[in-house]
Order: C-alpha cells, then structure tokens, then sequence
C-alpha cells in the first residue's frame, strides 16, 4: 500500500511544480519567442531557438515563483487554489525552485551566445525589482509586468536582419498586457489590501478608467501601423479587422460602462483572447507571405 502512494504523490507534486510556473503563461511565451525568431528571418539554427525557448520559459517560471513567495499571504484570500497558499509546495521548496529557473534560464541563453545572455539577464533582474520592490506600487508594477511579457516576442527576433518588424507588435502586446493587468489588480483587491498593498486598483476609478481607455485608443491607433509601413501584408489586416480590433472595442464599451468594475474579471479574459488574436494575425500573415 505504502509503495503504490509514492508514484501518485510524486506526480502531484510534479504537477504542482507545473501550476506554480502558469503553463499557459509558458506555453505564451514559447509561442511569441518563436513568432519573434520566424518573423525577423532569424538566421539562429533550430538548436539556438529551442535553447531561447527554454530559457524564456524558465525566466517566466521564475518570475511566477517568486511572485507567488512574495504573495503567499495575499493569495490565501485571492488565489486559494495555487499551490503555496494550499501548501503543495513549501516556501523554502519554491525558493529553490526559483533559483533552479534562474539558473537554467541563464545557462541555456549563454549557450546561444553571451549577448543573449545579457538580454536574458536583465528581464531577470527587472522581474527581481518587481516581486521585491514594485510588486505594491500602483502602476509602476503594471508598467514592469508589461513590458516583461511583451519581451519574449523581441527576444525571439534579437540582434535578427528584421528585428524592426517585431518593435509595434511588442508595443501592442505591451498596451494590453498594462491593461489586463489594470484589470488583474481589481481581481485581487481584497488579497491585496488586507496584505497593506497599494496596487493601481487604489487609484481614483476615473483616472484608471481614463488611463484604460487611452491605453484602448493608442492601441487602435497603432494597429495597423505595420500594415501600412508594409512590414506585414493583406492577411494581418483582415485578422485585425475581423477578430482583433472587434475584442479591443467590446472591452472599452465595458470600461465605458458605469459598473464596469464588476465586468473586470471579464475584460482581462477579452484582454487575454485580444492577444492571442494578435499574434495570431501574425503567424498567419507570416505564412501566408512564406507560401
């Protein structure tokens, strides 16, 4: 009996070292450093690619980890199910596992070449800053959690012969993760302000509604920016047109609305599908020119 209990809690315990790094956030980030290698005609082998892939991964993973050690008191009240606050995983055994993510991270971009290295080092330190000193800050942390996660696409695409084609994309991707995470901060208010976090959510709802809505009209703005500089064809526009820019619009006509506090767990999951959608138009313009 004994014996047949090891394989099961071995592999729930894989599983919670699975959930702590957010799989979909991982499964992302591998997507748009692979988008980023394909769309700058990266001369990098399949080797160098898969080696960015899991050192952006793990980059991600470990940010994930240390902002779930950091938020373990929070999460008892916002996010009950994650593995800290239910205690799947130990404090001491998540900080081990963040140092183990930091290290492979560094270790496979170094093998790419020590330029990648550096470039993977500093989202590293800046996720550092972040869970330590931005992670209650309004806004600041915001600006930080965005710009990370719309590096992965530019990293895929560094030092590449096109890595200019990736600049607006990046910045798309960065308008609407700052306003997905606007979002997140009202979803984890209560967690937040019992731990004595003063997240953006703390900010007077006029200014956070007018902040979103120019973040919803710079990104439409700069949409089809790349299709009109050429850098990518018909078929992008059609998916912005079609899917894109029809998700960045019922998203703002909720954040017009006077309740629109009770629709944010709604608007991150647009928010969310919006950028899918995005890199969608992408890889889908992409092959189509490929073709």
């Amino acid at each position: 009996m004994i014996r047949k209990l090891y394989p099961q809690h071995f592999m729930n315990s894989i599983i919670s070292y699975i959930k702590i790094i957010r799989p979909a956030n991982a499964l992302m980030t591998a997507i748009a450093v692979i988008l980023g290698a394909w769309l700058s005609k990266s001369n990098a082998g399949i080797r160098s690619i898969i080696l960015l892939v899991i050192a952006a991964i793990s980059a991600t993973g470990f940010g994930n980890v240390i902002n779930d050690i950091k938020d373990i008191d929070t999460d008892r009240i916002s996010h009950p199910g994650r593995p800290l606050p239910k205690k799947e995983i130990s404090p001491d055994s998540a900080v081990v596992f963040a140092f183990f993510l930091l290290s492979f991270s560094i270790v496979n971009s170094f093998l790419v070449s020590k330029a990648h290295c550096i470039a993977t080092v500093i989202p590293l330190v800046l996720l550092s800053i972040y869970a330590i000193f931005l992670k209650g800050t309004p806004f600041a942390g915001n600006i930080i959690v965005s710009v990370l996660a719309a590096y992965p696409l530019v990293f895929g695409g560094l030092f590449e012969p096109q890595m200019s084609r990736l600049l607006v994309p990046a910045l798309l991707a960065f308008l609407l993760n700052t306003a997905r995470e606007i979002a997140k901060d009202f979803q984890d208010i209560a967690g937040d302000m019992q731990a004595g976090l003063k997240t953006t959510a703390i900010m007077p709802q006029a200014v956070i509604k007018s902040i979103m809505l120019f973040i919803s009209a710079s990104y439409t703005a700069l949409l089809f920016v790349p299709f009109f500089l050429k850098q990518f064809g018909m078929a992008y526009a059609l998916v912005c047109a079609v899917i894109v820019l029809p998700l960045n619009i019922y998203w703002s006509i909720l954040v017009i609305k006077s309740s629109w506090i009770s629709y944010v767990s709604k608007i991150s999951l647009i928010l969310k599908m919006e950028m899918l959608a995005g890199l969608a138009a992408l890889a889908i313009d992409q092959l189509i020119m490929s073709l």
